[in-house]
């Protein structure tokens, strides 16, 4: 069993003043959801063994602050412009090439998240529980896979899924 946890950034400061949507931070507020996340996955024993990141700066802050949360600082953690406005196909192509590693963390945005969600269970006995779920800021998508390696990713190994989502704790 593998998993991808895909965790959406903190909620962005929206009258950041430079309009450069890249390097907008995130909103002291946002702190708040980040630990109410991370503390509920250290309670249930949740490790990530590396991490993949928007280099969006509310992104770049959301990993360092969750991290922090997790005691997780010396995690691997890789940069991937496939994850802000790049090619979501490109990045399952880039984990499929993992050759080790059981539980992947990916902080990224709603877009991005949403295809994932869409071409991990439209085709599954879940998509009618998932297909509405609304991904807000800090919350983050678990998906189990049952496979052996990464190479055999796709649609219909999916095993099941969990969402951890802040505004319910």
């Amino acid at each position: 069993m593998k998993s991808l946890s895909f965790m959406r950034h903190a909620e962005s400061d929206l009258n950041y003043l430079n309009n450069n949507d890249f390097n907008r931070p995130i909103k002291k507020s946002g702190l708040k959801t980040i630990k109410i996340c991370a503390e509920y996955l250290k309670q249930n024993n949740i490790k990530f063994e590396i991490l993949f990141c928007s280099p969006a700066l509310r992104a770049k802050q959301t990993s360092n602050y969750f991290l922090s949360v997790m005691n997780l600082k010396t995690i691997k953690s890789i940069d991937d412009y496939n994850l802000y406005e790049g090619c979501s196909e490109n990045f399952l192509l880039k984990i499929s090439n993992l050759k080790r590693y059981q539980d992947i963390l990916i902080i990224t945005h709603e877009p991005q998240i949403l295809f994932f969600r869409d071409f991990f269970f439209s085709n599954t006995n879940f998509w009618s529980k998932i297909k509405n779920l609304e991904i807000v800021t800090s919350s983050v998508l678990t998906i189990n896979f049952d496979i052996k390696n990464w190479s055999e990713i796709n649609e219909n190994s999916v095993e099941s899924y969990k969402f951890v989502n802040p505004k319910y704790f």
